[in-house]
């Protein structure tokens, strides 16, 4: 059962890498998946706590990906309750571990 899972994980990510060059960023063509909405609130409710603010996550606006040894996603968020109205985010993923830390939180004034 082991080896099948990490068959299936081992082609998945063949395909992933395939559909995105490594590196490269691609734009994320549905904002409103649910999986992109959760990382857009983990961005910003990670912020809120490392600045001790209080945003609220209006909408994400733009967002790419980029598959590296994981996945970084940079997501242009629209925001109330900030000096800014509009904020970039990038948020670094690796769902096997668990892990998502948020790498960067700037105003966006594009």
């Amino acid at each position: 059962m082991k080896l099948a899972l990490s068959l299936l994980f081992i082609a998945a990510t063949v395909v992933v890498i395939d559909a995105a060059l490594l590196g490269g960023w691609s734009p994320i063509e549905d904002l409103k998946d649910k999986h992109v909405v959760e990382i857009a609130e983990f961005a910003v409710a990670e912020h809120n706590k490392e600045v001790k603010s209080n945003l609220k996550l209006e909408s994400i606006v733009k967002g790419e990906s980029q598959v590296v040894s994981g996945t970084n996603y940079r997501l242009v968020l629209a925001v109330t309750g900030g000096a800014y109205a509009k904020y970039q985010a990038v948020v670094y993923e690796k769902p096997w571990e668990q892990l998502k830390s948020l790498t960067s939180f700037v105003p966006f004034k594009g």
